[in-house]
């Protein structure tokens, strides 16, 4: 498999941050956290096999693989130890690559976290088959706008739907069925690393309490409710996440 796209930007002495986008986002996601981070902290973002410019699969992506492009991109980069932050679907991907590489990952951060993906995946596959049939319009706005539940409707949407509604649907379908069986339940308590797992109020897909199902498996995590926020808390509430983030970096840095 190629390489992942990917982006650098940022301190190149300091800190790095592996960010993994939500599932139906491409690297773009974190284009205002990035601005925010990028004086103290090496950013990689990357395009998830399958998102955005890295190359489609012809079969479901797994975590295992996920897991193995991450791997390679680490290589790449010649990054030796990261900070990992993912978002919804993707901290199973986060979380994967901290308990199997724990001398990867110096730090892991997981908003809308959950144990696993197999509640929805039913849900996951007919919408792969939905957009196979009938293009991505087909979920729209719909999916979108649970994404956004309480949230404004304002250019940060819109940039957001554009985006979404522009993805290839095959390379969308592969992703979902991907996602459909994950499952790192098991794993979590081999994650060892500091962890910081926050949450959304408004976040229908992946409610609080999936969140604090991850916390209870990690005995020595940290836990964060936003009440402002829903289901994309990196993009619905970005200043206020990139705060959260360095705080947490500061402190694991400190001890």
């Amino acid at each position: 498999m190629p390489m992942l796209n990917h982006v650098i930007t940022g301190n190149a002495t300091g800190p790095s941050l592996l960010l993994l986008h939500a599932m139906g986002a491409d690297l773009q996601f974190w284009d205002e956290c990035v601005p925010l981070w990028k004086a103290r902290y090496r950013c990689i973002a990357c395009d998830l096999r399958s998102a955005g410019q890295s190359p489609t699969s012809t079969a479901p992506v797994t975590i295992d693989d996920h897991v193995h492009d991450l791997v390679a991109l680490l290589d790449a980069t010649e990054t030796r130890s990261t900070i990992v932050i993912g978002c919804a679907a993707s901290t199973t991907v986060g979380a994967a690559l901290a308990a199997r590489h724990a001398n990867r990952v110096s730090g892991l951060v997981l908003a809308n976290a959950t144990p696993s993906l197999t509640p929805g995946g039913t849900g996951l596959r007919e919408r792969a088959e939905l957009v196979r049939r009938s293009g991505i319009a087909a979920i729209l706005p719909a999916a979108v706008e649970r994404t956004f539940l309480e949230q404004p409707k304002d250019a940060r949407y819109h940039r957001y739907l554009k985006r979404f509604a522009a993805q290839d649907p095959e390379a969308y379908a592969w992703t979902l069925l991907g996602y459909a069986d994950a499952d790192i339940e098991r794993e979590l308590p081999s994650v060892t690393c500091p962890v910081l797992i926050i949450a959304g109020k408004h976040d229908v897909l992946l409610p609080s309490e999936r969140a604090q199902a991850v916390h209870r498996a990690i005995p020595h995590s940290q836990y964060m409710l936003f009440e402002d926020a829903a289901h994309f808390l990196p993009y619905q509430a970005p200043e206020k996440f990139a705060t959260a983030v360095h705080e947490f970096v500061s402190d694991i840095r400190r001890d």
